[in-house]
């Protein structure tokens, strides 16, 4: 071209983005990287805030182990053998560090095997997942756990 200018990126006549202009005609120039919007924080979008989970109809869910009444007070209650990554721990080597978890989901509590090694077991019946009822009975190994919203 006379005068040198050849246009655009690499030299090529008619290039998108020539002389500092917006990409395509009709478009606004691109924002330098620092004028930007952040990108939004990583996350579950859409998904309620976490938080305790609210009380079934019947009132709030607790499990009852070893004579001991533990509030289920969150959407994820984790079961299992680890100190610190379990809200109600089973010290036996034979439970997974989490083993198991209630979940609240859709206005109703489940117990959910969390892949453990020995599973969680209904009625004689190892489960994946199941609706928690009012006196629910479920073995962990050898330990039983009961659930009541009373």
């Amino acid at each position: 071209m006379p005068g040198g200018q050849m246009g655009g990126q690499g030299g090529y006549p008619g290039y998108p983005g020539q002389n500092g202009q917006g990409g395509f005609p009709g478009q606004p120039p691109p924002q330098p990287y620092a004028q930007q919007p952040p990108p939004p924080p990583p996350g579950n979008y859409g998904a309620p805030p976490p938080g305790p989970a609210p009380g079934a109809a019947a009132g709030q869910l607790s499990c009852i182990y070893n004579g001991q009444r533990f509030p289920v007070n969150k959407d994820r209650f984790i079961i299992g053998r680890g100190k610190q990554s379990s809200d109600m721990t089973i010290k036996d080597p034979n439970v997974s560090r989490q083993h198991a978890m209630v979940e609240f989901l859709n206005g109703q509590y489940y117990m959910v095997d969390m892949g453990s090694t020995n599973g969680v077991e209904y009625n004689g019946q190892r489960i994946a997942r199941k609706a928690i009822a009012e006196g629910d009975l479920f073995r962990i190994c050898d330990h039983e756990v009961r659930f009541s919203y009373r």
